[in-house]
């Protein structure tokens, strides 16, 4: 059964959709809700997975798909004798020797075959893997061609190729041999051409673990329509970076015309003079930097914005298509002072921003601690009543926060890097964000494969959200908690980016760096700048804060 067969069987109702992520009401526990028709359940047809965000529902869960298992059929073994007609017509028109079919262990046979409508006479092109005979091509006179019905599509000569760092594909049985025949030994074929339009290939479905290792791929098929669309999508699935293809001459389409046209030498040379395929997204200096070369000649490296804030302004400033790495004791107030620089970001900016907070819950309470940076004055009565937002302010600062602030709801989102980032892009898209915050690293949710490192992990997830960086011009607010660190005279020691659990990449991967100290005696609070990777957006050093306890402002402490 499929997925969404399965999921269906649980009880969902998946309104006809049989791929894709749709949000649905829960059949659990919507009907005893107020909000019956809230769509509270998400549900991941493709990877079969379900989750109502609901408290207190406990519905969610995976179903397993079980992939069909093929019952290939193995072909009967063909060991006749070739026959001297088959032998003469290798060797007189197709410039293939004798040895060579005894090397491909090919044989003849009588067939029913489908254009002659009869019994003819075949030869058989005999596949195996690990010496075992798993399909037989028999192809008669005018191409009549026939596979065995039911049994397991792989790649000709498929063991050659077995522990090789090199390999060529061709298009057909007779090219494998003649290429075996201009020396090379490394080569397999598909075993049914290629075709028009969507290329289905099963046999690489079948054998893709036989390409895993190599270091480098000649696509030979024909250089006809179909053959270059196949060698396309071969290339495609290989991997563009390791695969190279042949320009024909004009008067052959496949290896054995070389072969017979040209001879053995030609062939070789040929397959020598292979060439890469244009790798998408590479840039030449010449035609596709130049405009932004002169421009970082006339007008100096593009600096990034400083956000208001005085001390820090002098130390850095954040760039588009950058993340910067932020981390400090617990209780040191490393979310509160980027509270802080949002604010001055978009007082004096304009930027918008988008927020994924796991700690300052709930989102409602977290805006009015934003909304309290942007006005400069309290938001609940405290002390002073004079230090609180009026209504008039109040109402202002909303509008703006509204306007430049957007939370995801981590409850109905996907809370794993992927799943975060894939929100993010939404908010790229559809809010203009131009900042985005994840705070912290270490509530997200981390599905780290089995078998990879942390190490491995980390530096996956961070090459993630770089891309994402780059992608989208949006600078990313990453927060970390370190690992428990060493007290001396009764006061923390100040945390740096390697103090943060997990691996040295949250400093190695990271744009910029910063930390964050709160003497819990002074209220002083100490930013550290640690890392910058460009010069031209700061420098290594640190300025210091009082936080005012009524306002909840940072006022700058000179040194």
């Amino acid at each position: 059964m499929e997925n969404w067969q399965l999921l269906e069987k649980t009880g969902i109702n998946l309104r006809g959709k049989k791929n894709g992520i749709i949000k649905i009401v829960c059949p659990k526990c919507s009907h005893l809700r107020k909000k019956k028709n809230d769509p509270c359940l998400s549900v991941n047809i493709d990877e079969g997975t379900y989750n109502c965000w609901n408290d207190g529902c406990e519905f969610h869960g995976k179903v397993y798909h079980q992939p069909k298992k093929e019952n290939y059929v193995l072909p009967p073994k063909r060991l006749e004798k070739l026959e001297k007609e088959t032998i003469e017509y290798f060797e007189n028109h197709r410039k293939i020797s004798n040895n060579t079919l005894l090397r491909f262990k090919i044989t003849d046979s009588v067939e029913w075959m489908p254009a002659a409508g009869k019994e003819i006479p075949v030869i058989c092109f005999n596949y195996f893997r690990n010496d075992i005979l798993i399909n037989t091509k028999y192809r008669g006179k005018n191409k009549d061609f026939k596979l065995i019905k039911n049994a397991e599509l792989i790649f000709y000569n498929l063991d050659a190729i077995k522990d090789q760092k090199e390999c060529i594909i061709c298009e057909g049985e007779i090219d494998c041999l003649a290429l075996y025949e201009a020396g090379f030994y490394n080569v397999v074929s598909v075993p049914n051409g290629a075709s028009r339009g969507a290329q289905k290939l099963e046999y690489l479905d079948n054998c893709w673990q036989y390409f895993e290792d190599k270091e480098k791929i000649i696509l030979m098929t024909d250089g006809d329509e179909p053959g270059i669309a196949l060698r396309d999508e071969l290339a495609r699935r290989l991997g563009k970076e390791k695969c190279l293809k042949i320009n024909y001459p004009k008067d052959c389409k496949d290896a054995n015309e070389i072969l017979i046209k040209h001879g053995k030498e030609a062939l070789s040379t040929l397959v020598n003079s292979a060439i890469e395929f244009p790798i998408e997204g590479v840039l030449t200096i010449g035609e596709d930097l130049i405009e932004d070369i002169y421009k970082f000649w006339e007008q100096g490296y593009p600096a990034g914005k400083k956000v208001g804030i005085q001390g820090l302004d002098e130390l850095i400033s954040f760039q588009e298509g950058q993340f910067t790495m932020i981390t400090g004791i617990p209780g040191s107030g490393k979310s509160e002072f980027l509270d802080y620089i949002l604010a001055a970001d978009i007082i004096n900016n304009g930027n918008r921003w988008g927020i994924c907070s796991f700690e300052n819950q709930p989102s409602s309470l977290h805006a009015t601690k934003i909304m309290q940076k942007l006005s400069g004055k309290s938001f609940a009565f405290r002390h002073n009543s004079e230090d609180r937002m009026s209504q008039a302010q109040f109402e202002r600062v909303l509008v703006k926060a509204h306007d430049h602030v957007t939370f995801v709801n981590i409850h109905k989102v996907d809370t794993t890097m992927k799943g975060i980032l894939e929100k993010a892009y939404e908010l790229v898209k559809r809010k203009g964000i131009t900042r985005f915050i994840i705070d912290p690293w270490n509530y997200i949710e981390h599905n780290r494969p089995n078998g990879m490192s942390e190490t491995e992990y980390v530096s996956v997830c961070l090459t993630e959200l770089k891309v994402f960086c780059i992608k989208t011009d949006c600078h990313v607010f990453l927060v970390a908690h370190p690992t428990k660190l060493k007290k001396e005279n009764g006061k923390y020691e100040i945390a740096t980016l390697y103090s943060i659990s997990g691996s040295a990449h949250f400093f190695n991967k990271t744009d910029n760096g910063i930390s964050i100290y709160r003497d819990a005696e002074t209220n002083e609070v100490v930013v550290y700048v640690q890392k910058v990777r460009f010069d031209w957006n700061g420098k290594l050093g640190s300025c210091a804060f009082t936080l005012n306890k009524e306002t909840r402002q940072y006022e700058p402490n000179p040194f």
